[in-house]
């Protein structure tokens, strides 16, 4: 697992993500793992996070959508 915290581009249909690109490369969704929101720590910005795992053609992604931030890849699985 690679921590990331890298902004990327999410395609979405129906706020469900499709395509997420990231340092040149578009990866395809092949399916939605798990959904989960959550804030951010007690000690910086309250902001909520919705969370997304997703398998793409690149592997299990971890990515999240801030009102403040968008689009984040947040964790990379090996």
């Amino acid at each position: 697992m690679k921590l990331l915290l890298e902004p990327i581009d999410v395609g979405c249909r129906n706020k469900t993500p499709y395509v997420v690109c990231w340092r040149g490369g578009a990866y395809d969704v092949e399916r939605v793992l798990d959904t989960w929101s959550s804030r951010g720590p007690w000690w910086g910005k309250d902001e909520l996070r919705d969370y997304i795992l997703l398998e793409t053609t690149s592997g299990v992604m971890e990515v999240y959508r801030s009102d403040q931030q968008g689009w984040v890849l947040s964790r990379m699985f090996d």
